[in-house]
């Protein structure tokens, strides 16, 4: 038995307390004796027999026993190991993205953890941490190691990407507060490099933490990944073009397409895969292209098999839906409305309207060129449409509102400086859809877009299909929410130069309203895994109906979810009925590891760790009363010697 504050055994001086009152009690000197009692004293004697005396004696020693049980409870007793043993502080971080998938890498790495860790006793500290979606806490370090090796056993690889460095620096932090005499952090993980991206060597953790890293797993034989296919209608159906990234040696491989849940494949394909390549391949699906419909694109298993499926979704729309808004003021001629009404009946076709007060339909694309579009109760509008899904294309002319509108998306122009000659737009992404459907016309209708001045859009933010003669951007996509705006550095009308009346000018505005047409009925994943989807039209239920979280229940959302495994999802919404379609992080699927050196023991501090001002034996002592403490028990004595103190008879009657 240990004490925790054995000065307090001092107070058990205090037992003798009752029998100092009892020996200095000071008998009469002089009897007085009364004559009406004069005989009963002597008869009192007489009669008190010896089991009196023991009784009387014994509650004596049971009071001086309470003051002694109180001065052991108050020293705190508890039953400890040897609390000169050096105590330990532990942290395993685990990486739970999903190329711990791989093979047997999961199963080797716990076992090689769980070697590391070894066994815990007396004041030892055990804590388990999550790598991914950010560090997390499943137990932090505590004295009740048994409930750390529970949350252990029960980790397993998700579907996400995740970064050693923060989770190591959060892990050191929480150990470098901890008084012990040996703290450590293990980490389980692949040492993947994308693991690593980003990461401040330089910067080491705290010092007196150590490090244990896992040797290099093998390199895997069979690895490919699914991309997200997408879909476009033909007289048939629908044709998929499937990306597929292959990460080992040349392999074939069986590619199988299931349509809403079945379990027979509607088409399978045999794929050549060369080495190191990724590439698409297109495929003809039997069946209606009218009905909403999803899809998964599923690979043979390799060693891998996280990635060995992706998922689309089918939604016809109606043709050519198409919002646009009024004309600023002051123009001459409004060269947009013009043309699309020339172009209406080309296919696809467009019914052309202004935008509604109320919200806007979805499967519409919207031409936006007025400033009024982006404030007020409109730009509310716009980013509801957007958030939605719907697409938009927009033209820069530098109202407050429009730039406004886009910094708050994260894209903010800068005007082209003026200079002797005309700005021309080139160096166009040929193989962007919007560029191969206007070039297989004629190329000549990408030449010539020559302007006064304009806006370049940032780098950073879209995504180039066209550069103006400075290399900065002049046309890009950017996406809002769920929906994709196709922006245009430059006006569609004369005042700065004479492309609306150039013979680009009708193909260019009729192909981008087709190619965001398209791009709606995609199947286009909307999603990750991990990361945040934005949900419009208020609440609705949210649940899986296809991939590794399919059959399980229903749960409310509302206004954005965060679903945590790949598949199909579906949105429910009074009567509206939506599905979104999620993938995995494709860089993850990369299970190259680092292979240049070993920098990561660079995060292990040379300098020693600070002395504890606190010795550690009190801070032993401390985990271990807390764990086995006994004070109660001489509380509860002392209760109970209260309650059951024997009574005393004198002359009859109860004292």
């Amino acid at each position: 038995m240990n004490w925790l504050f054995p000065g307090f055994l001092a107070g058990a001086l205090a037992v003798g307390l009752p029998f100092a009152l009892h020996l200095l009690r000071r008998w009469p000197r002089r009897p007085v004796v009364f004559p009406s009692l004069r005989f009963l004293a002597p008869s009192s004697r007489k009669t008190e027999n010896w089991w009196q005396r023991i009784r009387r004696w014994l509650v004596l020693a049971l009071r001086g026993a309470i003051f002694a049980i109180l001065a052991v409870a108050f020293a705190r007793p508890f039953h400890g190991g040897d609390l000169t043993r050096p105590n330990r502080a532990v942290v395993i971080v685990i990486d739970n993205s999903f190329s711990l998938q791989a093979g047997g890498r999961w199963t080797e790495l716990r076992s090689w953890a769980r070697e590391k860790a070894g066994t815990f006793e007396g004041s030892d500290r055990f804590g388990v941490m999550l790598m991914a979606p950010q560090p997390t806490w499943l137990v932090a370090p505590t004295t009740e190691t048994g409930r750390a090796w529970q949350a252990f056993a029960a980790a397993k690889p998700g579907w996400l990407t995740a970064r050693a460095e923060p989770a190591l620096r959060m892990a050191g932090d929480a150990l470098a507060a901890i008084a012990a005499d040996h703290r450590e952090i293990i980490v389980l993980s692949d040492q993947q490099r994308l693991n690593w991206s980003g990461a401040e060597f330089s910067q080491p953790l705290p010092p007196g933490v150590a490090i244990e890293f896992p040797e290099i797993p093998a390199p895997v034989d069979r690895q490919a990944a699914v991309l997200a296919p997408t879909l476009t209608p033909t007289e048939q159906g629908l044709r998929a073009s499937v990306p597929v990234h292959n990460f080992t040696d040349a392999q074939k491989r069986v590619l199988r397409v299931y349509r809403d849940g079945g379990v027979t494949p509607i088409r399978e394909e045999n794929l050549e895969l060369v080495r190191q390549e990724m590439r698409s391949f297109d495929i003809n699906l039997p069946g209606p292209s009218d009905r909403a419909a999803y899809f998964r694109f599923s690979l043979d298993d390799d060693e891998l098999p996280a990635d060995d499926s992706a998922y689309a979704i089918w939604q016809p729309t109606e043709d050519g839906a198409l919002l646009l808004d009024r004309e600023p003021a002051g123009t001459e001629a409004d060269f947009v409305a013009i043309a699309l009404d020339a172009a209406a009946n080309l296919k696809p076709k467009l019914k052309i309207s202004s935008p509604p007060a109320g919200e806007w339909p979805v499967r519409a694309v919207a031409v936006l060129r007025n400033d009024a579009s982006f404030a007020g109760a409109t730009a509310a509008q716009l980013d509801a449409f957007l958030a939605a899904g719907g697409s938009a294309l927009v033209f820069a002319r530098g109202g407050t509102a429009e730039q406004a509108w886009l910094a708050a998306h994260g894209a903010v122009l800068s005007p082209l400086p003026e200079q002797g000659e005309s700005w021309q737009v080139h160096d166009w992404a040929l193989d962007h859809p919007l560029v191969a459907a206007l070039s297989q016309r004629r190329l000549e209708v990408l030449l010539g877009w020559e302007f006064k001045g304009g806006w370049s859009l940032p780098a950073t933010t879209v995504d180039p299909i066209a550069h103006w003669s400075d290399e900065t951007a002049a046309i890009g996509e950017i996406r809002v929410g769920a929906g994709r705006v196709l922006f245009c550095g430059f006006s569609p009308d004369r005042h700065a130069g004479d492309w609306p009346v150039m013979p680009s000018f009708v193909p260019f505005l009729h192909q981008s309203a087709a190619y965001l047409m398209r791009a709606q009925q995609s199947a286009i994943v909307v999603g990750q895994a991990g990361q945040t989807l934005s949900l419009a039209g208020g609440s609705g239920q949210w649940r899986a109906i296809e991939g590794p979280a399919a059959g399980g229940p229903a749960v409310d959302v509302a206004g954005s979810v965060v679903p945590m495994a790949p598949g199909v999802y579906e949105l429910v919404q009074g009567r509206d009925r939506k599905l979104f379609a999620i993938g995995v992080p494709p860089e993850e699927s990369d299970l190259a590891p680092w292979d240049v050196g070993a920098p990561w023991m660079k995060l292990v501090s040379t300098k020693p760790a600070p002395e504890s001002k606190v010795p550690r034996a009190e801070v032993a002592a401390v985990d271990a009363e807390q764990r086995a403490p006994l004070w109660w028990w001489a509380v509860a004595l002392v209760a109970v010697l209260l309650l059951g103190r024997p009574p005393m008879r004198r002359a009859g009657k109860s004292l």
